[in-house]
């Protein structure tokens, strides 16, 4: 072989050790220079970095892969199936090589307690990605005794239950005793649509039906708030301030 042709041999070879390799160590490992800038315009503050990492490095493992329409549609429906959106408007490329996320986001709401775990629910009562250890959750409301399965991630729990314990506790969110308000339970609602307030003293407020489901049998929701809030204005506890059962579906509301 000719001085030439081993020149020309060497040079191959280191070609081979300094760009091919290495490309081909970059499309198998993937590179961090090489990830796209994935943009969510409209967070919400409480959308932290911890909650939004793993979102993104899903997405880009999308992007990594496809290109184009498709990749975008794929993206989407990713997305969709988070449960941290309640809807993604839209997934478009934007500054030529970045991706930009218009979504409405869902609000995380309550925990639906199931056994020893209370999974997040959004406003809407679908379910969200976190579930927590009972008692270990964030500082929400929880819903006890809701009957059957727990549905996946993005979707809704059966029937209205969950729907009318929702309705309730947007009800309350205005009122100043919502704080002593702990548990929604919806044990009785398959009987008769009835929701009951569980107190942080413990005790038990049989409400009625759902602000948005009417009875002639019962009092207007109106009413049902003055008679609390004027237990909370005189003993400061909707509860009278220690264990007991009150009714206030009727006009002469009872405590036992």
């Amino acid at each position: 072989m000719t001085i030439g042709a081993w020149v020309g041999c060497a040079a191959v070879i280191v070609t081979m050790f300094t760009v091919v390799l290495p490309r081909l160590r970059s499309n198998a490992y993937g590179s961090t220079a090489a990830r796209t800038a994935i943009r969510f315009p409209n967070a919400p503050r409480w959308m932290t970095t911890a909650e939004m990492k793993p979102i993104e490095d899903a997405a880009q493992s999308i992007v990594a892969a496809g290109h184009g329409r498709e990749m975008l549609q794929t993206l989407e429906r990713y997305l969709e199936s988070t449960g941290w959106f309640e809807e993604v408007e839209q997934v478009r490329l934007v500054d030529q090589d970045g991706i930009e996320v218009i979504a409405t986001y869902a609000t995380p709401t309550a925990l639906v307690t199931d056994g020893g775990l209370d999974h997040l629910c959004d406003a809407r009562g679908h379910r969200m990605a976190r579930d927590y250890r009972a008692k270990d959750g964030p500082s929400l409301v929880r819903v006890l005794g809701l009957a059957g399965p727990t549905p996946p991630v993005a979707g809704a729990w059966n029937g209205t239950a969950l729907k009318d314990a929702i309705d309730l506790l947007q009800t309350l969110d205005a009122q100043p005793w919502r704080s002593q308000v702990a548990a929604i339970s919806v044990g009785r609602h398959a009987k008769d649509g009835s929701l009951e307030l569980v107190t942080t003293g413990g005790s038990t407020i049989v409400w009625g039906r759902s602000p948005a489901s009417t009875s002639p049998a019962e009092v207007p929701t109106g009413q049902k708030l003055e008679y609390l809030s004027f237990l909370y204005a005189k003993h400061g506890r909707i509860d009278y301030g220690h264990p007991t059962s009150i009714d206030v579906r009727v006009d002469c509301a009872s405590a036992r």
